[in-house]
């Protein structure tokens, strides 16, 4: 039986943080969390998503080490997941690697995920945490009923028919998309043809304010040091009186930025004196940087930090090749358990991923997409960030990194 043409597309996360305007000094939570511990298999899940996050910037970032980078790395094992649903074989076992869920079964992966995105919606009252999750396939094929049940207990996603090829089709859809991140990504699909078979689409929305916001009249221009050694002028924000946490040794300072009840938080690491943005990335890792959070003290020091807005938009296949995913891309690929009928010839033919951020007085709004398709084969007195850094957002309690990237020259 001759394979059906095969495309699909996966929207990974798409995430938006909107901040509120208030300039009063939130100096005790509104609400009480609601943190619980996780139990093993969260954590497993949790170590494996981190472990990626960092193995995944680390591959990006030596395309350009010295660009701006950002990324949602959470988005792109969310939405990888979804597609591991459907593999099987050699490239089953591969993508299972490279995310770093070995030795979980398939059960406690998809559970943890759930759990964990319903965990990170209701921590912190202050802080709004959604996902939804959808799947968009042409009438003419039938889902095989593990995979589409999987996708629907663990994602929540809605599944349902599209007429690909029709202009109505792509419509739809990007109206999902723009729904389901409050306007933040308005467009996912330029357009379907006939040939499609089916997209899966994951949104992530996140929004929250700083703790401590900084105070917008007291932002003015000062100057960035570049790694070429060179300077330029940006907009630095003040901050007067907040708390945070604060760790500076000979080679890196840490800064740790509260949002909302001091759930999520905005991590900065920041290399001192000849110490490098390259040497601070590659001794970067889960332990390190928990190692830094532990010897953190609680400062009020004077912080000034750039406003800055970065524009990410990279093909990930290159990335996932290196860390071990390039069986997926070929005609050696497996992805049988995605379709009840003819499944042959499969194989993800691209993998990208847009991401954008903006942080000002206020907080810091940013927004992720991950698209793969699947077809046929073929100590002072203050602290100034001024020079290029990396930063994490990330909830602290489970430890989960939602974005993560570098900056190198303020825009």
């Amino acid at each position: 039986m001759k394979s059906l043409p095969f495309r699909s597309a996966l929207l990974g996360t798409a995430v938006a943080l909107t901040l509120t305007a208030c300039q009063k000094d939130n100096t005790k939570p509104e609400n009480p969390s609601t943190q619980r511990p996780l139990n093993t298999a969260e954590r497993q899940t949790l170590n494996s998503s981190n472990d990626f996050a960092y193995r995944a910037f680390g591959a990006l970032r030596q395309e350009d080490p010295q660009e701006n980078l950002f990324m949602s790395p959470l988005s792109i094992s969310a939405a990888l997941t979804m597609a591991y649903n459907g593999a099987d074989g050699t490239t089953k076992d591969a993508m299972k690697q490279t995310l770093g869920f070995q030795p979980m079964t398939d059960l406690e992966i998809n559970q943890s995920y759930q759990s964990l995105f319903a965990l990170l919606g209701g921590i912190d009252s202050r802080v709004t945490f959604t996902a939804a999750n959808s799947v968009w396939h042409a009438p003419r094929v039938q889902l095989a009923p593990t995979f589409a049940q999987t996708n629907q207990t663990y994602f929540g996603a809605t599944v349902q028919s599209a007429p690909f090829g029709n202009p109505a089709a792509a419509a739809t859809i990007n109206d999902w998309v723009s729904t389901n991140t409050r306007g933040k990504i308005s467009t996912i699909l330029d357009a379907t043809t006939p040939d499609d078979v089916m997209y899966l689409i994951n949104a992530i929305y996140f929004k929250g304010a700083w703790t401590y916001q900084f105070n917008p009249q007291l932002t003015r221009p000062e100057p960035f040091r570049l790694a070429s050694g060179s300077t330029r002028n940006v907009d630095f924000m003040t901050l007067l009186r907040g708390k945070y946490l604060h760790y500076q040794d000979a080679q890196q300072q840490v800064i740790d930025l509260p949002y909302g009840n001091r759930q999520y938080s905005m991590t900065l690491v920041v290399p001192q004196g000849t110490t490098t943005l390259d040497n601070v990335a590659a001794s970067l890792s889960s332990a390190q940087l928990s190692t830094w959070l532990a010897a953190a003290d609680t400062s009020s020091m004077e912080l000034h930090l750039p406003k800055f807005k970065l524009a990410s938009d990279k093909d990930l296949k290159p990335m996932l090749a290196q860390l071990g995913m390039g069986v997926a891309f070929g005609g050696g690929a497996n992805f049988g358990r995605l379709l009840a009928n003819n499944s042959d010839g499969l194989s993800i033919t691209s993998v990208k991923h847009k991401a954008v951020l903006e942080v000002n007085e206020e907080g810091s709004e940013a927004a992720a997409v991950t698209s793969v398709g699947i077809g046929t084969t073929s100590v002072p007195p203050s602290v100034r960030i001024d020079r290029p850094f990396i930063f994490l957002i990330r909830e602290k309690s489970s430890n989960a990194i939602l974005f993560m990237g570098q900056l190198t020259n303020p825009q």
